[in-house]
Formats: structure tokens, C-alpha cells, sequence
């Protein structure tokens, strides 16, 4: 069986570095982090805040709300 698959995006998630404190909330040295890089139209798309909710979301949601613009091409001089 031959088949043919083509990659169109890439998500990227850094989970980060955060310890459970005693109180019950954590303690980040390093946030966790996201990116979503579009390979048909060359856009990069990032969450709008830094925190773990912020993150969550963005995993959830990136691949349905992302529309690809038309890729812009350099032009020769």
C-alpha cells in the first residue's frame, strides 16, 4: 500500500518547568510556551497570554480557527 501524506502545520508546546507548592498552586521557573507554524502560508501563530490556561486553549482551538493567508512571495527586482 502506497500512500502519500503531506505535512501542512507544526505545533510546538514547551510544557515548561513548574513545581506543586504546598499551598496547592505552582511555582513556574520556565512558563509553558506554544507555537503554531503554518507551512502552506508561512504564518507563525502564538497564544495571546503566557499562562498554562492561556496555553491549554490554544492547543484546543489553533488547528479550527486557523486560516491560511496567501503566502507572500519576494519579488525580483
Amino acid at each position: 500500500m502506497t500512500s502519500r501524506q503531506v505535512v501542512a502545520a507544526a505545533l510546538f508546546v514547551d510544557l515548561g518547568d513548574g513545581r506543586e507548592t504546598s499551598h496547592g498552586g505552582y511555582r513556574w521557573k520556565r512558563l509553558p510556551r506554544a507555537r503554531y507554524e503554518c507551512l502552506r502560508c508561512h504564518t507563525v501563530e502564538v497564544p495571546d497570554g503566557n499562562g498554562p490556561g492561556d496555553i491549554a486553549r490554544f492547543i484546543n482551538t489553533i488547528r479550527s480557527s486557523h486560516t491560511c493567508r496567501p503566502a507572500v512571495q519576494a519579488q525580483a527586482a
